[in-house]
């Protein structure tokens, strides 16, 4: 018998195609499990030059040659990458200018990837322009706080990149040496076990909260494409084969035929209005349709946090790839980074320091977090979530109870051991409440547990800790008190049990409230034409309001349009404009929707359009030219009119004149006077408006306070400003919409959070991810406020909707 001989392989072996793809499909998860799509999508690599992010793009590189992708290939059996299927990679490189010949390297490296990787990675390279963000002539290198400053500009470079390929997965070359320094740095600051779980695999992208399509947002513009990315809809025998069979043992032919004697559709459609609010029965008042919300944007992937460095530094050689090292990272003074990577090369650290010791540590803390969110999970089955409306941004719900298991073991009566066991559950309370925070809150970053504290000990009185018991501020009634930007408002019931209700906090008066504002439309678009042939702008880009509703706007209004909190100031006239003309008994419409929608307070954080100056004879003058324009001075309405320069009869000046006349009549010289007239007029009109930010502020912190008097000056620009439209209800002034429009979405929710909160009752709120569903269901919902306001059902053009409750009585007209 011969004895094998025992070799040990001191040197680190290099990364396979097999482990790589093994970590890929550990981390990679698909993000929306149901849909489906044969089609590829490019991924992106953040490469620096370093051994982690060259050995990472080839890595892609060999996978794809081993899978042998190729397009004979059937989409189900193909690679995927989430929900990618493998196909370019495009490899961004971020020259931050901050060390000399730093354009140089990104070519180098940038030629590396080309020549000796191969065609599957193109590389791109992005210059970080330091005058747009600090301005001209300011050295970065002097900035305070120039690590974070460029963290955030290296992400929004290649959040860029992503937009301009469509690309929704990022990988980095993060590796086991990097999750052990990030660790120790975190031991050294004081974090728990939370914080010591280490740089997660797979995240959302950081420092781009307020770009759409990049964070947590472009689901719903991929839905409305002519082809978009993830569909359900079955692709082809073998789709529609497996729904077949999948459906096959959820249907029940008997109960399909009760349901169809009784009137329901066969087609199952009666199951998309689900999301309804049925407990709200129509009285002065009528349904609102529900503000969708968004989903999707980038995720960042790190694949290679289980192998070490050595093991990427042998697959490049092994491979003959090359790297570049940044001299700085060897400067043990330049960031905390390289101060901890220096400490452990060059001293001998305790075992309980060293890599393998913190690295299991990472991985029990880990565990120990999914065992708190686990059972976070099965709490929330106990949740009554009642209400969540994205129209106002609330949210109403009643908190499961808590009971320390008894038993007749005696180590559940001691006092030790039901106090660790308190503390466990208060840590699952607050796990709950932080989870309820993130569908209202107006931040982006959570609430500590810790922060949570009094939290727990109100919404859970059982759980109070014995010397809280005693606390004066919890005994009684529970009451309101806000954390995090939200109101928590308990709602005494007739059984006595408390309801939750959560809403965003009302504005503090002194501090600016959330704006968005877009320019009037250019004068040379406007000009010698009637205000109902001005050409509409373009939609603005999606811009993120109050941490909460993605809104959108465009119009062709000749003054500023703003996106501001609604006041109280505007809402009698807005009131008596809604519903100009119509019945009486609706003339308390908008008191009516927003005591239901948007009770107490939480209307004054309803997003409201606002136009800078009032454009009621704009609007009510069905877009005729003496409705905007003065008229000009006299010698040019005399040459419009055609009297010659040297009739000096008694012919009079006509008082008007009309656009077509100026139009026919006028030389070059006198329509080139008659602009910078209309110029000069316009910028007198604007001229009140010069420091319109302060003014808008002043007027908030004013009308706030009953005591206070307003000046005459911001009298004078209360009266100008105009309350157009509040979107998320869908009111809006009568004939608004053909001058301004505006598109509003909710951010991304806590779906798991619904569902699971939920379950005691049929589905109202949570809504499948089907965008022909809510084609239909939106259909419905503004069919039903028809049914409501008692109109005439008349033909309307293809795709057109009643805009506003306003608009609405008007289909009834003439009928």
């Amino acid at each position: 018998m011969v004895t094998p001989l025992q070799v040990f392989h001191r040197s680190a072996r290099a990364i396979s195609a097999r482990e790589f793809e093994d970590a890929l499909h550990a981390i990679c998860l698909p993000r929306f499990p149901p849909a489906f799509s044969p089609r590829h999508r490019h991924i992106g690599c953040a490469i620096s030059g370093g051994v982690d992010s060259m050995a990472l793009a080839f890595l892609f590189n060999r996978l794809k040659q081993e899978k042998n992708i190729n397009a004979s290939v059937s989409p189900n059996e193909q690679f995927r990458i989430s929900d990618n299927i493998l196909g370019k990679v495009r490899a961004v490189i971020v020259d931050h200018g901050l060390r000399e010949g730093s354009d140089e390297e990104a070519k180098k490296v940038a030629h590396a990837l080309k020549t000796k990787i191969g065609d599957l990675v193109d590389p791109t390279i992005e210059t970080i322009n330091w005058e747009s963000e600090l301005g001209p002539g300011v050295d970065p290198k002097t900035h305070p706080s120039i690590e974070p400053l460029a963290r955030k500009l290296r992400y929004a470079a290649i959040a860029g990149v992503c937009q301009r390929h469509n690309i929704c997965s990022i990988f980095t070359g993060h590796h086991e040496d990097d999750q052990y320094e990030t660790i120790l740095m975190r031991m050294i600051s004081g974090r728990g076990y939370r914080g010591l779980q280490g740089i997660p695999a797979a995240v959302d992208i950081p420092e781009c909260y307020d770009l759409h399509n990049v964070y947590q947002s472009g689901y719903l513009d991929d839905q409305e494409a002519a082809s978009p990315f993830w569909t359900r809809m079955p692709t082809g025998k073998r789709m529609k084969k497996y729904l077949k069979y999948s459906l096959r043992d959820q249907l029940d032919p008997q109960m399909l035929q009760y349901e169809m004697a009784y009137g329901m559709r066969s087609d199952g459609s009666q199951y998309f209005n689900e999301y309804q609010r049925t407990h709200r029965r129509w009285g002065d008042y009528p349904p609102v349709p529900e503000v969708e919300a968004e989903d999707g944007g980038i995720m960042i992937y790190r694949p290679l946090l289980g192998f070490s460095k050595d093991r990427l530094i042998a697959t490049c050689e092994e491979n003959d790839i090359p790297w570049f090292e940044d001299h700085t990272n060897a400067d043990p003074t330049f960031t905390p980074r390289n101060a901890i990577r220096y400490l452990v090369k060059h001293h001998n650290l305790p075992t309980a320091l060293q890599k393998p010791a913190i690295l299991q540590l990472a991985a029990r803390c880990r565990a120990r977090v999914a065992a708190e969110e686990a059972e976070a999970g099965r709490v929330l089955e106990r949740l009554y979530v009642h209400d969540l409306a994205t129209t106002a941004g609330t949210v109403e719900a009643e908190m499961p109870r808590f009971k320390l298991p008894g038993g007749p073991r005696l180590s559940r009566r001691s006092s030790v051991w039901r106090k660790k066991r308190l503390v466990h559950y208060r840590t699952i309370a607050a796990i709950i409440i932080r989870r309820l925070i993130s569908l209202v809150t107006p931040n982006y970053n959570l609430p500590t547990l810790a922060d949570l504290e009094y939290s727990v000990s109100l919404l859970f009185p059982e759980l109070r800790l014995p010397e809280e018991k005693e606390n004066p501020t919890l005994q009684g009634e529970p009451k309101g008190y806000m954390i995090s930007g939200v109101h928590m408002d308990p709602l005494i019931q007739p059984n006595g049990s408390v309801r939750w209700r959560l809403s965003r906090a009302p504005y503090q008066a002194k501090t600016p409230a959330p704006t968005l504002r877009l320019s009037q439309s250019a004068l040379a678009s406007r000009f010698l034409k009637e205000p109902s042939e001005w050409a509409w702008a373009g939609w603005t880009k999606w811009k993120l309001w109050d941490g909460r509703y993605w809104i959108r706007l465009r119009h062709r209004a000749p003054c500023p349009v703003r996106v501001a909190p609604f006041e109280a100031v505007y809402q009698k006239d807005f009131r008596e404009g809604l519903l100009l003309g119509q019945k009486l008994k609706h003339k308390e419409l908008l008191t009516s929707m927003l005591k239901v929608y948007a009770p107490g307070r939480i209307r004054y954080t309803l997003p409201a359009v606002y136009a800078e100056t009032d454009l009621s004879a704009l609007i009510h003058g069905n877009g005729n030219e003496s409705s905007y324009w003065p008229q000009p001075p006299e010698h040019l309405r005399r040459a419009a009119a055609g009297i010659e320069e040297d009739d000096h009869s008694t012919t009079p000046t006509p008082e008007t004149v009309t656009t077509k006349q100026l139009q026919k009549n006028l030389t070059k010289e006198q329509i080139h006077e008659l602009l910078w007239f209309y110029k000069d007029w316009e910028d007198e009109q604007a001229l009140s408006f010069k420091d319109y930010d302060e003014v808008w502020e002043e007027s908030r912190y004013l009308s706030s306070s009953p005591s206070s008097t307003s000046s005459p000056h911001q009298s004078n620009n209360k009266n100008k400003r105009k309350l157009l439209a509040l979107p998320t209800l869908g009111l809006s002034l009568p004939g608004v919409y053909d001058w301004v429009q505006c598109e509003v979405r909710y951010r991304k929710i806590d779906g798991d959070l619904l569902r699971r909160g939920t379950s005691w009752q049929r589905f109202k709120f949570w809504r499948t991810r089907d965008y022909a569903s809510f084609r239909l269901r939106r259909r419905e919902s503004l069919l039903e406020r028809r049914e409501w306001l008692g109109l005439k059902r008349r033909k309307r053009a293809e795709g057109e909707v009643p805009v506003s409750v306003a608009d609405a009585f008007k289909g009834g007209e003439g009928e």
